[in-house]
């Protein structure tokens, strides 16, 4: 019978195991971070961590931070330009954060424009249905838009300019304010007033672009 009372080391063994696969978003082989924990089934490793661990590290990453449109806005490009590298971002750009909730982050703004793309699709066949969209929904998602249309958003392009002219280990300006052109475009527009003319066809050519977001990517471990 083995011993159902995890120790202090076995449990930081796990975590560090398990976040190995949390952290990229891929399906975690259990067989395999039991073979590396010893005097432990694979039964118990996944019961512990189903019951117990993974509760705690999922309050952990929804209470630790609210994210600000900065943060976002570099979280998103550093993972973009370096190939969603969480563990070499965490390093070299945003070491306040941990991976994983750097991983959770990312993971989190890929679905949410997903979902924007699909409300803005439904504004290109009826202008008119923006109507159904809150003021604080619209004004508050417009951006994200905007990212997943990143190839032609003024905004993407200055940003993974930066980023890739700069080389790997310099930072990108903390205060985005060092970009006037693009702060002035994407902090200070209204989207409202854009939205009857310009954007419909930002939108249309933007939907017909390459966007960043990976459909096929997916956070299966949270599935």
């Amino acid at each position: 019978m083995k011993r159902m009372t995890w120790s202090t080391a076995e449990i930081q063994q796990l975590v560090a195991l398990t976040e190995q696969y949390r952290s990229t978003g891929k399906q975690v082989k259990w067989d395999a971070i039991c073979r590396q924990i010893q005097n432990r089934t694979l039964s118990q490793c996944k019961c512990y961590y189903s019951n117990v661990l993974k509760k705690h590290l999922d309050v952990e990453v929804r209470q630790n931070h609210m994210w600000n449109r900065i943060e976002i806005m570099a979280l998103w490009t550093y993972c973009v330009v370096y190939n969603k590298d969480y563990a070499f971002v965490q390093k070299n750009f945003m070491s306040k954060f941990t991976v994983r909730q750097i991983s959770s982050q990312f993971i989190q703004i890929a679905r949410k424009q997903q979902e924007m793309l699909q409300v803005f699709k439904a504004v290109l066949e009826d202008p008119s249905s923006v109507q159904a969209l809150s003021e604080s929904d619209f004004n508050m998602q417009w951006w994200i838009l905007r990212m997943a249309c990143g190839r032609l958003g003024l905004i993407q392009e200055k940003l993974c300019y930066q980023a890739q002219g700069v080389g790997v280990n310099a930072r990108l300006p903390a205060d985005f304010a060092e970009i006037p052109a693009l702060e002035a475009f994407f902090l200070d527009v209204d989207p409202h007033a854009l939205l009857p003319a310009y954007k419909q066809e930002e939108i249309r050519r933007g939907l017909d672009a390459e966007p960043f977001y990976e459909p096929e990517y997916q956070d299966n471990f949270m599935q």
